[in-house]
């Protein structure tokens, strides 16, 4: 797999990043599993992914004991027109045309949820980089992966969590 991905000119990008498990070597050496890889172009885990990996760090870095940030990512191979191209001829390593992530802050009882939903390109990145760009909201992101990401809330807060965001919410999106 690993020759596979560097053949083809892809990087092994980590969905959990091994920044985001610096707390615990063993922990950190779980993100190196290849469970955790997914074929990225350069440009891109470099690039738009790498800055919103920051953004949701540094969103991370900001809870206090009695805050939670809930983080989903992943990359579509589900359906066939979610896929860029496949590496090798068996089409047994399909790659993302997209990746995504789900969030979700709770802070005592208040909630706030976004998501954002990027195509999975070989463009190098102008130098500003704006997140708010792809941002949507969770329910819309739900539409386009299938997956219901935060079934364990109450339904009437999450349909309303689920139904909008605000990029002023999350400091850095503005």
């Amino acid at each position: 797999v690993q020759a596979d991905f560097g053949r083809r000119g892809y990087d092994r990008g980590h969905l959990c990043a091994s920044a985001d498990r610096l707390y615990d070597q063993e922990a950190n050496d779980q993100t190196f599993y290849y469970t955790n890889m997914s074929p990225q172009r350069n440009n891109f885990n470099t690039g738009v992914w790498l800055a919103l990996e920051g953004q949701v760090q540094s969103w991370g870095r900001s809870c206090t004991a009695s805050d939670t940030l809930y983080v989903v990512k992943g990359g579509t191979i589900d359906k066939e027109e979610h896929i860029k191209e496949y590496i090798g001829g068996d089409r047994s390593k399909p790659v993302p045309k997209y990746y995504y992530m789900a969030l979700l802050f709770k802070k005592g009882g208040s909630f706030k949820a976004i998501a954002f939903w990027m195509e999975h390109t070989d463009s190098k990145p102008s130098k500003t980089i704006k997140l708010a760009d792809y941002v949507l909201s969770i329910d819309e992101l739900e539409e386009k992966t299938g997956i219901d990401f935060f079934p364990n809330l109450n339904d009437n807060l999450e349909n309303a969590l689920e139904a909008t965001y605000s990029t002023k919410a999350w400091p850095g999106l503005e």
